[in-house]
């Protein structure tokens, strides 16, 4: 029911954004010398990008990963931090990893029976990835053990911009609207919006970015997330367990969201 209600709001315009706002409580910041700060885990590992090397860390435990002859990483999902989701834009893989870093499973775009020219690739359901295909303009469920395409979606005519996932849902955005897909291939929602340029996602809340300012869905509100300090440069972000992870590129700030109630 609530997702059904956040499909609803996200058939309203983003115009309505920055209306009400949600605080957000400094829990702790450190300072982070990295290229990318990736995400958090749900076993409290973090995981970062340092010289085209994906870097996980715990507690005392450090482990690494870099295949420099694939170019540079395009995304890491971490979604599953047993089977990590690691795309070379570059070469047109698809490398997934154990919870050590260690290669598990390499998938070869350029070579399987059905070509496939991908702009991005993040974990769904076990053994599938959720692709987007530029020569087709398709977002897709690829089964990477059979190297088949189960699900396949009508072309988007946009310009695609990211795409960000979980086991049941899958966002696509582009220069003009942000496409909600489930796992069974249904288009649920469709948003127009302009000026966005990244977002993060979990089955019911959305946060996006648009003009360094963030803003978090709650069913049919939009708020803009009120931080502590205008000064803090939004360079990447990411939502897990109500927290708020933001990198600026010199310091890793987490914030405590206090969500709306419904009233």
């Amino acid at each position: 029911m609530k997702y059904l209600i956040l499909c609803l709001f996200l058939c309203c315009s983003l115009f309505s954004f920055g209306q009400k706002t949600i605080s957000a409580t400094l829990q702790q910041q450190d300072s982070l010398s990295v290229d990318q700060f990736v995400a958090m885990d749900n076993f409290g590992a973090s995981y970062v990008i340092q010289d085209n090397i994906l870097i996980k860390k715990k507690d005392n435990k450090k482990w690494q990963y870099n295949n420099f002859q694939m170019g540079t990483i395009t995304s890491v999902d971490i979604l599953n931090p047993l089977k990590i989701t690691l795309f070379y834009g570059d070469f047109n893989t698809v490398i997934i990893l154990d919870n050590t870093l260690n290669e598990i499973k390499r998938i070869d775009f350029n070579i399987i029976g059905s070509f496939k020219n991908l702009a991005a690739a993040t974990t769904a359901t076990d053994r599938n990835l959720w692709v987007f295909d530029t020569n087709t303009q398709q977002l897709e469920v690829f089964n990477y053990v059979q190297e088949k395409t189960p699900i396949q979606n009508l072309p988007i005519p946009e310009k695609f911009i990211t795409q960000k996932s979980n086991y049941n849902y899958c966002r696509v955005l582009t220069e003009t609207t942000l496409y909600t897909y489930n796992i069974y291939g249904s288009l649920l929602t469709q948003q127009e919006l302009t000026g966005v340029t990244d977002f993060s996602m979990t089955n019911t809340e959305v946060i996006f970015v648009k003009d360094q300012r963030l803003y978090y869905t709650f069913e049919e509100d939009v708020y803009l997330i009120n931080l502590p300090s205008d000064r803090i440069a939004i360079k990447q972000f990411s939502l897990h367990d109500d927290i708020l992870y933001i990198y600026d590129g010199i310091v890793l700030y987490q914030f405590q969201l206090k969500k709306p109630t419904k009233e």
